[in-house]
């Protein structure tokens, strides 16, 4: 089959899913944002109310930038349970008082944009162009919505269409495509010197095989990898489907690539601040090629403060011509000025997204790296790929044991389900992938039946982390309970039964979602004992596939904390931290407490029949695991999870809960 017929076929099946996809996103969040009230959506995360303007100034690109505050008259800090993140896309409009409410109802200045920053203090929106005059006009007492994320549909839509165009295919996108087959490895001319000697045997094998292949090959391994190539002179190009994933491999490469020859693009505030001198924003501010930008941004700021205390709306009007004319030019000065600082890096760190920005598209680079591959939708893989087309080097890393991307539409599961690395692998075989197979995070217990049912028995435990429990931290008491390495609840019997949100709950949580109350009291108690044997808050993380049951077990600890029988509200550094799966995936804590929620004379087992989802969650835990479920009900439900309850069996602490214990410990926290 012809390049063209191949890029043509791909292209097809993933502009429909995508468009399937949208579709599917918009009409869920449609439905939440016009049939529930503004207090519902704060409740479930999907808008902030009473907010002020405080301020107008620009960013990178010449956008404007809208600084939001809480009304003090009503709050001094934006509610810690906001589900709005940074990267949203959002609406910003003004609360109609009563009066407008009855004579203009549609009135209301209403713009878009995206949020660079949410902070208890502070939320930060980059405007868009069209909504600018609103952004200007906006007043009084506001309140924000979280909308979908139609601009990364739309670059991803845009890949697509290049990818139909392409005429005449690199021979590292026909690699892709699958038309013709990567070159044999070839054997290193000198023996690799390797920066990091902590590397083992799996490891460097992988660095070898990325540099020796000549077009295709974790995150150790990767900065390795990347060191390599910028020996040999090459510049890199490093993505991810996310802020946090690409931070990851920025944080590791900060302090072993020269601080000019290392740039993040993307907003400061997505960045770790550790990390923050990289961003290619704060470079342009501090460099020499960006003093003249510097001074027409002050320019523009200055007449944005302007705007703000004029109350006339024809010298308003003024003013902000004359902000467009200077946005032009500073729009004209900003891309040489980065374009000098873009030219002396070596390495660039951003997300895929962001790789399809135009200002990188001047820049060549000798090999793209691709972290995270398997939560990433194909379609995104492809915007470094086009944009950079004089790449002579893929290297994919991920793990597609572990979650993949997030599909709204279920219709969507098979292709968009389907990664570039699982079809590159379909299309290359075995031979293009590396198995890194000794892991440093969890101790053998724990890594035991992952190993097993999911790699092929390949996994290896460090000897640095094969033996450890929470009773080896300084600061905790050894005790059967510290000591223990799995540790599962056994609800079995009955007596813990599942439910589905009730009207108590209901405004909070999606209706199609599942609970446990019982379970939720049991997490409960695994948290005290941990934090009675002196484990920190901060140690113990709590996972859910279910977003009712971490609604409620939020609830619960909440409960507590106003019992005083808990505390933590200190600082970020001793919260401890719940979520549902997907937001663990990437993440570790020492103590990891699942609670798994089905238990149903059925044996229905709802989101527990992906594989996948369980196995970031029981890979989450260095030290300890907590598993709370009834096995009955787990047993009657898929292989994987028939063969975890017969692992448990044999290898893990097995306990029978009193229901009796448990109803007195609610009636006493509750």
């Amino acid at each position: 089959m012809e390049d063209a017929d191949i890029a043509a076929k791909l292209t097809e099946r993933f502009k429909s899913a995508l468009k399937k996809e949208r579709e599917e996103d918009i009409s869920q969040t449609q439905a939440q944002l016009l049939s529930l009230p503004p207090k519902a959506l704060a409740r479930r995360g999907l808008a902030i109310l009473n907010l002020c303007v405080s301020n107008i100034r620009t960013a990178i690109g010449g956008s404007m930038v809208l600084e939001l505050e809480p009304d003090t008259a009503i709050s001094t800090e934006i509610d810690k349970g906001v589900g709005i993140r940074t990267g949203d896309i959002v609406a910003v409009e003004r609360i109609p008082s009563a009066t407008e409410k009855r004579l203009k109802p549609t009135m209301s200045p209403r713009m878009e944009g995206v949020t660079l920053r949410v902070s208890p203090k502070q939320i930060q929106v980059a405007v868009d162009d069209k909504f600018a005059n609103a952004a200007v006009a906006l007043d009084g007492r506001l309140w924000m919505t979280k909308l979908v994320n139609s601009v990364t549909y739309n670059r991803m839509n845009e890949t697509m269409e290049h990818l139909t165009k392409l005429s005449a295919p690199t021979k590292l996108q026909r690699i892709v495509l699958g038309s013709i087959k990567p070159s044999k490895p070839k054997a290193p001319e000198h023996p690799v010197k390797y920066f990091d000697n902590t590397l083992n045997d799996s490891q460097k094998d992988a660095v070898q095989f990325a540099l020796s292949a000549s077009e295709t090959g974790k995150t150790y391994t990767i900065i390795e990898v990347i060191r390599q190539l910028v020996e040999k002179g090459g510049r890199v190009l490093v993505c991810g489907p996310s802020n946090i994933s690409v931070d990851t491999i920025l944080e590791r490469l900060d302090g072993l690539i020269p601080p000019t020859k290392l740039l993040r693009v993307g907003h400061p505030a997505r960045i770790l601040a550790s990390t923050q001198r990289h961003s290619l924003d704060i470079i342009l501010r501090t460099s020499d090629a960006g003093q003249i930008v510097r001074d027409i941004r002050a320019e523009i700021d200055d007449s944005f403060a302007k705007i703000k205390k004029t109350r006339s709306g024809r010298e308003k009007s003024e003013i902000y011509q004359n902000i467009k004319h200077l946005r032009k030019e500073y729009r004209m000065r900003e891309k040489k000025a980065l374009t000098q600082v873009l030219n002396q890096g070596l390495v660039v760190v951003c997300t895929l997204h962001g790789a399809g920005s135009s200002f990188l598209s001047a820049i060549e680079f000798n090999a793209i790296i691709i972290d995270e591959v398997s939560q990433s939708f194909e379609p995104q893989c492809w915007i470094p790929l086009l944009m950079h087309p004089e790449a002579e080097k893929l290297i994919i890393a991920g793990d597609n044991k572990q979650l993949p991307p997030t599909i709204k539409a279920a219709m969507n599961e098979k292709v968009l389900g389907t990664t570039l690395f699982d079809r590159l692998v379909a299309a290359h075989g075995e031979k293009i992938k590396k198995l890194l197979n000794v892991q440093y995070r969890m101790n053998d217990i724990i890594m035991q039946y992952p190993s097993t049912s999911m790699y092929y028995g390949q996994l290896t435990a460090h000897d640095s982390v094969k033996g450890r429990t929470l009773a080896d931290l300084e600061y905790v008491m050894r005790s059967e309970e510290t000591e223990t390495k799995v540790l599962w609840v056994d609800t079995q019997g009955g007596e813990f039964p599942e439910s589905i949100p009730d009207e108590s709950i209901k405004t909070d949580v999606d209706v199609s979602s599942k609970y446990n109350d019982l379970e939720a009291w049991l997490v409960i108690e695994q948290v005290l004992e941990l934090l009675n044997k002196g484990v920190k808050m901060s140690d113990i993380g709590i996972i859910s596939p279910y977003n009712a049951q971490v609604t409620i077990i939020s609830k619960r600890l909440e409960a507590c904390e106003e019992k005083g029988v808990i505390k933590n509200k200190t600082n970020e550094e001793e919260i401890l931290e719940i979520s549902t799966v997907d937001g663990f995936q990437g993440r570790e804590k020492n103590a990891i407490i699942i609670s798994l929620v089905r238990s149903n004379a059925n044996g229905e087992i709802g989101f527990l029949t992906d594989d996948r989802r369980l196995n970031v969650a029981m890979t989450r835990p260095m030290r300890y695991l907590c598993v709370i479920g009834d096995t009955e009900t787990l047993s009657k439900g898929s292989t994987f999870l028939t063969g975890w309850v017969d692992w448990a069996t044999n290898y893990a602490d097995i306990r029978y809960p009193d229901v009796g214990e448990v109803l007195e410990l609610a009636m006493r926290l509750s």
